[in-house]
């Protein structure tokens, strides 16, 4: 059967073009290496405890936020349940051996209040800041319908790095490392990222901060249910080896197993720097070949997940960042894993109570920690096996020590570079993919071969929000961007 489009990952992105794309009458098919569709963010269970994997929680869902517009356009908000987090302290920032942890209530106005009361001889400058997130955060022409794409530039090399302006708190290093943290969701130190990528991802909890009843899983679900009410094709353990081209233009795709299957356009969500392993020789200039290659790879992560002895309230709808020292976050990944910056994460809220049953932990690490604990046929050994179980008791107590507060935490799993490379196929384990570094030009959707495009976070940015804007950029470049502008101003 020939299809219009076949999709390459089924990932949010994935999903998302699947679903725009079979909207407009296309016969779509995704095609997933996995066994199930959105491996990364379905989550899983242990022990009786659902644990979320790739989506923990979502900015820009409260009502006028960009986010919970485009999931109105896709047809998923009557099919979830949104969960605002705390207003108070959605977000929370403890610095070890500080004391009291310092909060982020929900919204600009309220962050800039609190803030100012805390750090009052700074006061202009937080309200500065703040200004600039609010202007920055939105300001792309899916999350803004105001905004012309003709306005739609590459970043400039030339912008200025958060780290440098950061150092306007100086006097305040709490301040500095509340202001960085978000850092952690995104995989690139402040020194690296620009002041645009941040305000894109903090600027968005900013605005709101959500979970959704039932985690990840909860979400792919929804998206599965309305791609068979579009008449889109989903098929897992389809492993695509080759994208194939024909008078030159995108023909198909070819799987491990050999079977071809024709398309008139291809879109492959995958790692970009996997993409030109795929294509026929010669299709891609030598320049932009090698710069998919070298496209800049986030730091990968150890991530623990951990059952509380009694339920507790400290993650419930809130989130912890736990740093060593204040200051500009410094993601540094041959220190200690003691001496490096978490993210904590609650899991499996009770709904009938205010506590959470699960503790999610997640730590930067760096892949060579663990490639040579593989053997040379890449498969898992003893010694991993046993590293990986030694390294979830550390964990363990290095969140029991940071945290007294959860109590008893008993190890019930733990993710690996390897792991994350097994799930993403991401070089070395990257857990956010390509990073948005400063004076690197991401990809853009169209590609040079007629018919075949990218999509997923790396041409649009991290995060829930990242991807989904992603698909709706791809798709945008082959339908028409004014025309799906124009269907999301009537779900306003």
């Amino acid at each position: 059967m020939t299809y219009d489009s076949i999709i390459i990952g089924a990932g949010l992105s994935g999903l998302t073009c699947g679903l725009l794309l079979a909207k407009s009458g296309r016969r779509v098919l995704i095609l997933e290496q996995h066994s199930e569709p959105g491996p990364v963010v379905r989550g899983f269970l242990r022990r009786g405890i659902y644990f979320d994997s790739g989506f923990h929680y979502a900015g820009g869902l409260g009502e006028g936020g960009p986010l919970r517009l485009l999931l109105k356009h896709l047809g998923l908000v009557e099919k979830l349940k949104f969960l605002p987090f705390v207003a108070d302290g959605f977000d929370r920032l403890r610095i070890t051996g500080s004391g009291d942890d310092i909060a982020l209530p929900v919204g600009m106005a309220r962050i800039a209040a609190h803030l100012s009361e805390l750090f009052p001889h700074l006061q202009s400058e937080i309200i500065t800041f703040l200004d600039e997130i609010e202007e920055r955060w939105c300001d792309f022409p899916y999350l803004n319908l105001n905004k012309d794409f003709t306005a739609v530039g590459l970043a400039s090399l030339d912008e200025l790095s958060l780290a440098r302006r950061l150092e306007v708190f100086s006097s305040a290093p709490e301040l500095q490392t509340l202001l960085s943290m978000h850092a952690l969701l995104y995989g690139i130190a402040p020194q690296q990222a620009s002041v645009t990528l941040n305000a894109q991802v903090a600027g968005s909890y900013f605005h709101s901060a959500h979970g959704i009843d039932g985690g990840g899983r909860r979400l792919i679900d929804a998206c599965l249910q309305r791609l068979t009410e579009s008449g889109a094709t989903v098929r897992c353990r389809a492993d695509v080896v080759q994208i194939l081209s024909s008078d030159g233009k995108v023909a198909g795709v070819q799987l491990a197993d050999g079977e071809i299957i024709a398309a008139t356009e291809v879109i492959a969500t995958c790692n970009p720097a996997l993409v030109p392993a795929m294509l026929p020789a010669g299709v891609l200039r030598p320049a932009y070949r090698k710069r998919l290659e070298q496209l800049y790879q986030t730091p990968s992560a150890l991530i623990l997940y951990a059952r509380c002895a009694t339920p507790t309230s400290t993650l419930r709808r809130t989130n912890l960042f736990v740093c060593p020292k204040p200051g500009t976050l410094q993601v540094a990944l041959d220190r200690t894993l003691e001496d490096r910056p978490m993210y904590l994460a609650g899991a499996d809220h009770c709904p009938d109570t205010d506590g959470t049953r699960g503790v999610i932990a997640i730590i930067p690490a760096d892949f060579d920690e663990v490639a040579a604990r593989q053997n040379s046929t890449g498969q898992r050994c003893s010694e991993y096996l046993n590293w990986k179980k030694q390294m979830a008791r550390r964990l363990v107590r290095h969140v029991m020590t940071s945290v007294p507060e959860l109590g008893e935490l008993e190890p019930l799993d733990m993710a690996t570079p390897l792991t994350l490379h097994d799930y993403s196929r991401a070089p070395q384990g990257a857990i956010y993919g390509v990073g948005r570094v400063m004076g690197q030009y991401n990809p853009q959707p169209q590609t040079r071969l007629p018919g075949f495009y990218l999509s997923g976070q790396a041409v649009a940015g991290p995060g829930l929000l990242g991807t989904l804007v992603a698909g709706y950029y791809t798709c945008g470049t082959i339908m028409g961007h004014e025309l799906l502008r124009g269907e999301l101003r009537t779900c306003r």
